[in-house]
């Protein structure tokens, strides 16, 4: 982006790094956000922002929890009533080992259902589990080991399934495609129930402890009306509520802490996977992914000029010198001659093609994932290599046998180490405020449309450069986190920057809400 985003932080606990203030570039990117010493403090307001974002958690859970009584039980009613507790169950805090985290806090939908504090982008990227303190000190917090990823399309990706002749995965979801959809078909749903068992999020020790939250929720006859009353007829062991009150991950050997029988372990299982379904259908409704964005408008009114020259000549770029259409395909061709709206093949396009890519995207020394190499209070090590770990993304789910449901692609990981899933662009400029930042890519290394853009148009370009020298992100870059299976496509694309400018331009189209002027002045 064009406009420089002023901003000031405090820095990190020790083993994070202090961010310096953005200054003007010539070229109009904003300056390296750099590691500098050792921290002294947290970041300053971030407890207060912890609690607003809360506060408006509970709003819209306690405001969706009064509209039950008024949603009709008819048949043609159904659709609302499973994404009404979709949503319900995405805003509840009760469904965390420390009941103080939904899973909407770091997925909020002012900001495309990403991170929603923007001092959190800025510096850790990552955002703080149920297993924190309450200014979340990153010396006494877990934190993820990414960037909070967007919910909104995500159930358009398909199951993963790997093309023999491309030699490529396509579908899944998580920035490592490890939610497959292979048992639910359904990577949406099975994305939902990753963080509410992962240690570093939602904490808890066992799926059935989140299915016991539900048996004890407000809404639980909401639930059994959508599902059945057969959902919570589980015997609880007497211990239940201990058991899922600490912190997980489970205890070595013992991966399935709750006591249960055969029977009822498998209807635990089944409301568990009810639960993801359910917040699933929500994602998909038209009130969170509903192709509604300025370019959305331009297809469905081709005879209108819609879109500004700096738009239109971004989209040109999208689909030609920039490469962009590649891998985020807009439903057109990639040709080097100008199109209009009416040329495009796809109305509706998800600006994906599913698939993974290595970017060459340096690594990010700021998340505080790095640092979690000892036993935190509880006796858990999150990252035992510490500083040395490498994100090899794709590669490392296929090795991983709890996480690749079929051992045939094991022998694949080598070929998509590095690799991340190309997300969607739909709403990749949504936020609630012009000063905003939001935090690109899976490790939040990028902090503006316009450090992407200037990264893809001179990566193979400029000199490689040490995290945090002078110039870094602007005249120079440091080296890719790994550098095998990297993208040749983007590297030296021999945009001016004003043609970078006007990619950033087309990308803002993209972003859900907008409202035609015609129809604002008829109001």
């Amino acid at each position: 982006m064009t406009r420089i985003i002023s901003l000031v932080i405090c820095a990190l606990m020790i083993g994070l790094f202090v961010i310096s203030r953005t200054a003007s570039a010539p070229n109009g990117v904003p300056q390296n956000l750099a590691p500098v010493g050792l921290p002294a403090s947290l970041p300053a307001g971030l407890e207060e922002e912890i609690k607003r974002v809360e506060a408006e958690i509970d709003k819209i859970f306690a405001d969706t929890l009064a509209q039950l009584p008024s949603i009709p039980t008819d048949f043609g009613s159904r659709m609302k009533r499973v994404q009404t507790l979709g949503k319900l169950l995405l805003f509840d805090k009760q469904l965390s080992v420390n009941r103080n985290q939904a899973c909407t806090f770091c997925h909020m939908p002012y900001v495309d259902f990403t991170g929603p504090i923007s001092i959190l982008n800025m510096t850790t990227v990552a955002y703080p589990g149920s297993v924190r303190n309450a200014s979340a000190d990153p010396a006494q917090s877990r934190y993820g080991h990414r960037k909070p990823q967007s919910y909104t399309y995500a159930p358009y990706y398909p199951v993963l399934q790997y093309n023999q002749a491309q030699g490529d995965f396509y579908g899944g979801n998580f920035w490592d495609l490890r939610a497959t959809g292979a048992f639910m078909q359904n990577p949406a749903a099975e994305q939902a129930q990753d963080p509410p068992i992962d240690a570093n999020e939602m904490g808890f020790p066992d799926t059935a402890c989140v299915v016991r939250r539900l048996s004890q929720s407000p809404y639980r006859g909401f639930f059994e009306a959508v599902w059945g009353a057969q959902a919570f007829v589980i015997t609880w062991p007497a211990d239940v509520d201990q058991v899922c009150g600490k912190p997980g991950p489970p205890p070595a050997g013992d991966p399935l802490p709750v006591r249960l029988s055969t029977v009822d372990r498998g209807r635990s299982n089944a409301t568990y996977d009810q639960f993801a379904l359910a917040i699933a259908a929500y994602e998909a409704a038209p009130d969170i992914s509903p192709f509604s964005s300025k370019f959305d408008y331009a297809l469905a009114n081709p005879d209108q000029k819609v879109l500004t020259q700096d738009e239109q000549a971004g989209w040109d770029m999208f689909r030609g010198k920039a490469k962009c259409n590649t891998c985020h395909l807009d439903g057109t061709e990639s040709v080097a001659r100008k199109i209009t709206p009416g040329d495009a093949a796809s109305v509706a396009p998800l600006f994906t093609d599913f698939t993974s890519s290595n970017l060459g995207v340096p690594r990010n020394p700021a998340i505080p994932y790095y640092n979690e190499n000892k036993p935190d209070r509880y006796g858990y090590t999150a990252n035992p290599a510490g500083s040395a770990f490498v994100d090899k993304g794709v590669g490392d789910f296929l090795r991983n046998p709890r996480l690749n449901p079929n051992s045939d692609w094991a022998r694949l990981a080598p070929q998509f180490d590095g690799k991340f899933q190309v997300s969607t662009l739909r709403n990749v400029d949504k936020r609630p405020r012009p000063d905003f930042v939001k935090a690109y890519m899976h490790n939040g290394y990028f902090k503006s449309l316009k450090e992407v853009v200037h990264f893809y148009n001179t990566r193979d370009k400029l000199p490689r450069c040490q995290p945090g020298a002078p110039g870094e992100k602007v005249s120079c870059w440091p080296a890719p986190e790994v550098p095998q299976n990297m993208d040749t496509t983007i590297g030296n694309l021999g945009l001016t920057n004003e043609q970078e400018d006007q990619l950033v331009a087309f990308m803002k189209t993209l972003t859900d809400g907008y409202k035609p002027q015609q129809a604002l002045q008829r109001k």
